[in-house]
């Protein structure tokens, strides 16, 4: 039974990171350009596949983190997870509905590579 609750949390874990580094690599692609508000609005679609495959707790996870990286990363000012524009903290904000309110609602409990 240990076992078991050692791999969900490992699925979490790897389900977070994957959305952390995921949201690292769009901001460097979106930096600077006029559509980058919009940014966490379209990854909400990664952090949904992630809670699809490692299951709800990495969906959750994958959301704060993102939305953390999002906040530092990508808008300004860069470096602090305040974020002086409106439209892209509003964005933030659905992003991480989105995330945590699917993961809760349609995403299995368990990761679905240990459901097989």
């Amino acid at each position: 039974m240990k076992k078991s609750g050692s791999l969900r949390k490992a699925d979490s874990l790897i389900g977070g990171l994957i959305c952390a580094i995921a949201a690292i690599a769009v901001c460097r692609l979106a930096s600077g350009h006029p559509w980058q508000t919009v940014v966490p609005l379209v990854f909400s679609t990664v952090l949904l596949a992630v809670a699809v495959v490692f299951g709800t707790r990495a969906g959750i996870l994958g959301s704060l983190l993102s939305a953390l990286v999002f906040a530092a990363l990508l808008f300004s000012p860069v470096g602090s997870i305040h974020v002086t524009n409106e439209a892209a903290r509003s964005n933030l904000g659905w992003m991480l509905l989105i995330g945590v309110s699917f993961s809760l609602l349609f995403a299995p409990p368990t990761s679905g590579l240990r459901r097989r």
